[in-house]
């Protein structure tokens, strides 16, 4: 990563990968729900499947969701507040206000 200034930015990576710890979904019991759940738009377009969980150190919040990449794709993190899970598809909606 380079900063504008033609600086490095390993210090502000190290600082985001401090701040946030990652938590596979298959590790504790409770993520074990998310583990595999599918991810779509508010429309019902299939985004991905959880694939882990990023948790703030600091406040011990659940903040982000990151989704299994698919073959030739990046992987994609959601902040969880733009997540609701919807019982009758049982999938998690990622919503954007409009």
């Amino acid at each position: 990563m380079r900063t504008l200034n033609g600086g490095s930015g390993e210090a502000a990576l190290k600082a985001v990968a401090r701040r946030f710890s990652c938590i596979s979904a298959r590790d504790l019991s409770a993520t074990t729900l998310l583990h595999g759940c599918p991810v779509v738009t508010a429309a019902g377009a299939h985004l991905g499947r959880v694939k882990s969980l990023l948790i703030d150190t600091r406040t011990r919040q659940l903040r982000y969701v990151m989704l299994a990449a698919r073959r030739g794709c990046a992987s994609l993190i959601i902040p969880w507040h733009a997540l609701y899970f919807d019982s009758a598809t049982a999938s998690l909606v990622f919503y954007t206000y409009s």
